[in-house]
């Protein structure tokens, strides 16, 4: 063999493994693969390791002039490149994003208020902790004290509204699926860690249209992270999260497929009185929509009544929206436009939560 095309080749060898070996060694993104070791406080906080993160609350409220309000507020965090930055890189470099959905129903007059906002993790203007949970975008922020309280505060002052709530676990932090495993695909990483503290006590005050009131009622707390979490061809969920007047706490999930039937990952998890926890399968919740309602803004047609069962509970619910209008639009921060409402609940139980229904207004398959 010539030795200069021998040298070539040996070139072009070893340019691909060293290519290989970059690839190897390159940051990649942390998969939820299993059930997680959890260490509290810290896992309460931000893990900037996996890709996808939100903290999320609603609930539903009331005044001293009984007027009714359902409420949200949701923290995404969303990485864009994994691993540390690296030398000499700017620091003003968008590597991490928050985002952040205020929504406030109010129930009474059937109005719908919402507001979004987004900063790249960087400046201090927006962020979130590594050992515990706080996390902020300008002056909205959602704080866990050191007595365990959740202290939230959101203000947009254009729009009228406004959010300063403290919230009390009333019982024990809920880790769904296997332990805080909540598999929502087949393929490696389809899959989050998923908790709740799905009853709060909440106090504070709220504005709307500019006018302020103090209230008190309660509330549901999610956090989860993950990042490659829905699998193939799941276009959206239906998720609802239900305090009952037995004293048992329900949340279901429903994993949309394209085809319109529910993926064999949908799940969902009773909680009873105790803080005893039952897991639920696919086939263990049944759903059946009663009515829709389509947005005169985006046009598409959301679930707004449903039918839900879980028969090995002895539950038979029609769960309905206390106010249909409750589309939000986010576009501008997120990218995707959702329905998520106060609902209240009657039959073998009656109750009230919130529910949300993804993947109406288009797809989120590769999405999250």
């Amino acid at each position: 063999m010539n030795c200069a095309i021998w040298l070539q080749r040996l070139t072009v060898l070893l340019l691909v493994f060293a290519a290989a070996a970059a690839a190897e060694e390159a940051p990649q993104w942390r998969q939820v693969t299993g059930p997680p070791e959890l260490d509290f406080p810290r896992d309460h906080g931000a893990h900037f390791d996996h890709r996808t993160e939100w903290w999320y609350v609603t609930g539903l409220l009331d005044d001293d002039r009984d007027r009714r309000y359902g409420f949200q507020i949701t923290f995404f965090r969303q990485g864009f490149e994994p691993g540390d930055p690296q030398p000499g890189a700017s620091k003003l470099r968008a590597r991490q994003i928050i985002a952040a959905h205020l929504a406030i129903a109010d129930i009474s007059r059937q109005q719908f208020y919402h507001s979004e906002r987004v900063r790249r993790v960087a400046g201090g203007l927006a962020g979130a902790s590594q050992t515990d949970l706080e996390v902020w975008l300008d002056d909205w922020r959602m704080v866990r004290g050191d007595d365990g309280a959740i202290a939230i505060t959101a203000h947009d002052p254009e729009k009228g509204i406004m959010l300063d709530l403290e919230l009390r676990p009333q019982r024990g932090l809920v880790r769904h699926g296997d332990c805080g495993y909540s598999r929502k695909g087949d393929a490696i990483g389809n899959a989050s860690v998923y908790l709740s503290w799905t009853r709060l006590q909440v106090a504070g005050g709220i504005e709307v249209e500019g006018a302020q009131r103090a209230v008190r009622g309660a509330a549901w707390f999610d956090h989860e992270w993950g990042t490659s979490q829905l699998g193939a061809e799941v276009v959206g969920w239906d998720w609802f999260s239900l305090r009952l007047d037995d004293g048992r706490d329900l949340m279901v999930y429903r994993l949309r497929r394209s085809d319109g039937t529910a993926d064999p990952h949908s799940s969902g998890t009773v909680v009873g009185d105790d803080g005893a926890v039952s897991i639920l399968g696919r086939e263990d919740a049944v759903i059946e929509v009663l009515e829709w309602w389509t947005s005169p803004a985006t046009g598409a047609r959301y679930p707004v009544r449903w039918r839900l069962r879980v028969p090995a509970e002895g539950i038979d619910l029609e769960v309905g929206a206390l106010l249909a209008a409750s589309e939000l639009d986010g576009t501008a921060t997120t990218g995707v436009v959702y329905w998520e409402g106060p609902v209240a609940a009657e039959g073998s139980h009656s109750g009230e939560g919130y529910a949300e229904m993804t993947g109406y207004a288009g797809t989120l398959e590769g999405r999250f």
